[in-house]
């Protein structure tokens, strides 16, 4: 017979109990310290991660005004000055820009012959029901993406060109005063004469040109942006319209309503009281974004004095201001 050595078992067995029944396990402490702390990295990790999307969503909205801003000075370079904010048929500044988006099968939409019975704002209306993406803050939420005014399944925009400043300012330095020109009252809200984008005063639409800009491109906010609406009364609707829409006329074929382009009279991201002033605001926190008519794109606080604001939408009053990225 062979000899065989019997080598001790590495757990041995214990009377009345199985192997299986022996294993590691978490103490109910172990597991309440593991739990707090996935739930402290938890707590850290999201806010980072919300931060990283509030960022990259504040950098695409600015390239999409860079966007709007720039064909609007590639569409001034043809030579014909700055585009009006309406072309006295009710359509916008942002149609003639079309083209610069690589929207051209829009841009010949507009142009077509027209359909039977068709009325200008038919037309505006028909083409805002197609979306241009470059017009969306992507920061906005889906609601915000519709018109509100005409209620026919219209997009809207969110970057609105300046028709200039209502009321007075002080300059930077506290020496002037200055006292803007507007339309006078108004139903749907004072209509100011300074920017790039109003009205004459007569209460008809013009191109400017940039030596209309006495105050200097790098002075002088060509469009700003309003993708967060907010009124002060509950029961009444934000309001938005089609992006292919620039302004409202009486019978006497003088502006009365501000659609693509709006006066500056109150605070970023105020609520907004009347139509042709709707205030500028955004989703993005702390403030909006501006676009200067030498092409740059600037984050504004909305503790930025509204005097400043007032003075970087007027072409030509000659304030003193300071520069944007200062403030």
């Amino acid at each position: 017979m062979k000899n065989h050595m019997v080598l001790p078992e590495k757990f041995p067995r214990r009377p009345g109990r199985h192997r299986r029944d022996i294993r590691s396990a978490f103490s109910l402490t172990e597991l309440l310290v593991s739990i707090s702390i996935v739930g402290i990295l938890l707590a850290i990790a999201f806010p980072a991660a919300q931060a990283v999307r509030q960022a990259a969503r504040r950098t695409h909205c600015l390239s999409n005004l860079k966007q709007v801003m720039l064909a609007t000075l590639a569409y001034e370079s043809k030579g014909i000055g700055f585009p009006p904010g309406d072309d006295g048929r009710g359509q916008g500044f942002i149609v003639p820009l079309l083209p610069f988006f690589e929207e051209q099968k829009l841009s010949d939409q507009a142009k077509d012959d027209w359909a039977s019975g068709e009325t200008y704002a038919d037309r505006w209306s028909r083409l805002s029901r197609q979306q241009v993406v470059q017009l969306i803050c992507p920061a906005a939420s889906p609601e915000d993406y519709r018109a509100t005014l005409a209620g026919q399944g219209e997009f809207t925009g969110h970057y609105y060109g300046v028709t200039g400043p209502i009321g007075t300012a002080q300059d930077s330095e506290g020496s002037r005063i200055h006292s803007y020109r507007d339309l006078g009252l108004l139903k749907n809200g004072p209509i100011g004469l300074q920017g790039i984008f109003s009205p004459q005063k007569n209460g008809v639409f013009a191109s400017k040109r940039p030596r209309d800009v006495t105050d200097g491109i790098s002075n002088t906010i060509g469009i700003g942006e309003i993708s967060r609406f907010e009124v002060v009364d509950e029961t009444r609707d934000p309001m938005r319209s089609g992006w292919a829409f620039g302004a409202g006329y009486d019978s006497a074929k003088k502006v009365t309503r501000l659609f693509a382009i709006k006066s500056i009279s109150g605070p970023i991201n105020a609520p907004g009281v009347t139509l042709n002033d709707t205030p500028f605001g955004s989703n993005h926190p702390g403030g909006t974004h501006f676009a200067l008519l030498d092409g740059s794109v600037h984050h504004v606080s909305q503790n930025v004095s509204l005097d400043v604001l007032k003075a970087y939408a007027s072409i030509n009053e000659r304030e003193k201001v300071q520069s944007l990225d200062e403030l």
